[in-house]
């Protein structure tokens, strides 16, 4: 498995924040998910479906969500390219 980065979001709310597969196994394993469960999971993301499970709701993150996110981070920060 390669680390992916994602949208996660609990359910219930409409707050939203990006993070990555490693950190999503490990939470998901505390909540013991079996193996082959998370391999489910890890192959549904990657093949950009968004998937609910143990109280999280996970999508992929897109090139133009990156690109996105990338700019607000640096619209008060000079950026040499």
């Amino acid at each position: 498995m390669q680390n992916i980065p994602l949208i996660a979001a609990l359910e219930g709310t409409q707050h939203k924040v990006s993070t990555d597969w490693f950190a999503i196994m490990a939470m998901l394993k505390t909540r013991e998910l079996s193996d082959d469960d998370i391999n489910n999971v890890y192959n549904e993301l990657c093949a950009g479906l968004r998937v609910t499970t143990r109280g999280v709701t996970l999508s992929k993150l897109s090139a133009d969500d990156l690109n996105e996110q990338i700019i607000k981070q640096s619209k008060d920060k000079d950026i040499l390219i």
